[in-house]
């Protein structure tokens, strides 16, 4: 039987050594009303300073203020426990993190609070409730976030219920190797209660969890100048009033080689405003900065008002007061692929740059869209605003555009292939309107069909070493294709062993195609 290998770098998730710490022996009182910071402080410090290991937390509900995770220390929550927020703003103290952001202008209190740590974890059957609805943190100084890491390696979290934070569920800045497994998120309190976010980090997975929010689900930001970049989610499920697979909005920093496949986008059930999200899937950059090598596929959404939106605009923020005001940034190589939706508006999706800055290489293949339709084609006359430095949402040109599918604009490099947008009623507005849109291929017809195989397997590596090495009991030939897929290399001869030396190549996601079908893999930096 065939095979063929990998050298890999992994992603490792830490874990704990066997000691285990438990809260109640320094004195924590699981009664939902005793104050228990520094009991569990004292027991995260004492397992640190021992090397390490579990902190535990059962048979009760644990009030608590700010903790601070330390490294070498899992932070677990057993089924029938529950850790949960202070009511009190004064056991939530500020805390500035070293590294300078353009989240420094939001609130800097945490119930759960990490920085420059290495391997800490956050895992069990229990609950961690930020108590976000509590009346105490109406007001946009007085929110709090659920946790709040910075510049930390190897962190995971792992089958937690997360509820209520006072703010953002989770803001995992600059973090180097990340999982986030088998979460589930309700997060719906006063406002702005994103669940799952990650702001310049890299080496991530986040796979198999159920995110219910007021405001984003799933977001990855750029807030300050860094690389969010080699990350993978799968098997999700989000839920949302507002953008439910977001990749922008701040982007100080730069994206790279992001993969999201196989999620469903539904309309969220939890929350009080019972209304539909905004957008399924809004891609931006706004602020400067990159993004490239983007694959989501096999997604569906319903309970939205727009399906897609990508963008590139100029708002031209910056992440610090004196930082420079960065130029316009850059948007290409975005595929998506396998997308079915059902749209509760005609407010139309939309692929747009600005007059003189294109996005470039837009592919979009497989997609149905079904939106309600029964308008009248807009006169001649009808202008479009450009709004380059507006905010880059779903009705940024306004609640009507003159396509029901798609509106492309500033575009460089745009395949449609098996693309449908079908309108309960007639609608006499055409399916695309494509102004100022150079090389359109609607013929299906590209060398990404090359790489299409039933069999695919799907892998995520960041290579170890300074080459990939593929071995096989068998010679083969091989070819290499990238993200939208232009084939890039092809192999001379059959050969048992290929080595390419990585430094060759620029990272991103490619595509390695053999006798026995084909594989993905990044390459990173």
């Amino acid at each position: 039987m065939k095979k063929i290998y990998f050298l890999l770098l992994l992603f490792i998730a830490y874990k704990s050594k066997a000691q285990v710490f438990n809260i109640q022996s320094f004195g924590a009182v699981g009664d939902s009303t005793t104050l228990n910071t520094l009991a569990i402080q004292m027991a995260i410090d004492s397992c640190s300073n021992s090397g390490g290991g579990t902190v535990l937390i059962s048979n009760g509900v644990y009030l608590s203020g700010t903790i601070f995770m330390k490294s070498n220390v899992t932070l677990r929550v057993d089924s029938g426990a529950a850790l949960k927020g202070s009511a009190s703003l004064a056991d939530y103290p500020i805390v500035n993190p070293t590294l300078r952001t353009y989240t420094d202008s939001y609130v800097q209190r945490a119930l759960i609070y990490a920085e420059n740590v290495n391997h800490i974890a956050f895992e069990g059957k229990g609950k961690i409730n930020g108590n976000g609805t509590n009346s105490i943190f109406l007001g946009s100084s007085n929110r709090v976030f659920g946790f709040r890491l910075f510049s930390c390696k190897n962190v995971r979290y792992e089958d937690l219920l997360l509820q209520n934070s006072a703010f953002w569920m989770m803001h995992n800045c600059n973090i180097d190797t990340l999982t986030i497994r088998n979460l589930t998120i309700s997060n719906h309190s006063f406002g702005n209660q994103d669940g799952i976010n990650i702001d310049g980090s890299r080496n991530v997975l986040v796979e198999n969890c159920n995110v219910d929010c007021n405001d984003d689900p799933l977001v990855m930001k750029g807030t300050f100048p860094g690389w969010c970049e080699n990350i993978e989610v799968r098997n999700c499920t989000f839920a949302s009033y507002s953008r439910d697979i977001k990749i922008g909005t701040e982007t100080m920093g730069n994206f790279r080689n992001i993969y999201v496949h196989d999620c469903n986008v539904i309309k969220s059930s939890k929350g009080p405003l019972n209304r539909n999200a905004n957008c399924g899937i809004n891609l931006a950059i706004v602020d400067g900065g990159i993004m490239e090598n983007v694959l989501i596929e096999n997604i569906t959404m319903s309970g939205l008002i727009t399906p897609i939106m990508i963008r590139l605009g100029n708002q031209a923020r910056v992440y610090e007061p004196g930082a420079p005001t960065p130029g316009v940034g850059s948007v290409k190589n975005i595929r998506l692929k396998n997308i079915t939706a059902t749209a509760e508006s005609n407010i139309t999706s939309s692929i747009t740059g600005i007059p003189g800055y294109r996005a470039e290489n837009i592919w979009l293949q497989n997609i149905q869209i079904t939106v309600p339709g029964g308008m009248d084609s807009l006169p001649v006359s009808f202008v479009v605003p450009e709004n380059e430095n507006k905010r880059p949402e779903h009705n940024i040109f306004g609640d009507t555009l003159p396509a029901y599918g798609f509106y492309v604009r500033h575009v460089d490099g745009l395949q449609l292939c098996n693309v449908t947008v079908s309108s309960v009623q007639p609608d006499k507005r055409p399916m695309f309107v494509l102004d100022d849109v150079l090389r359109v291929d609607s013929s299906c017809v590209s060398a990404v069909n090359e790489i299409e195989n039933p069999n695919t397997i799907k892998i995520y590596p960041n290579p170890a070493k300074s080459q990939i090495q593929i071995e096989n009991s068998l010679p083969l030939s091989i070819e290499i294709f990238n993200s939208i897929g232009q084939k890039l290399y092809t192999s001379n001869k059959k050969e048992n062993e290929l080595k390419l030396n990585v430094a060759e190549w620029s990272a991103g996601l490619y595509f390695i195609k053999s006798e026995m079908g084909s594989k993905q893999f990044l390459i990173s930096r």
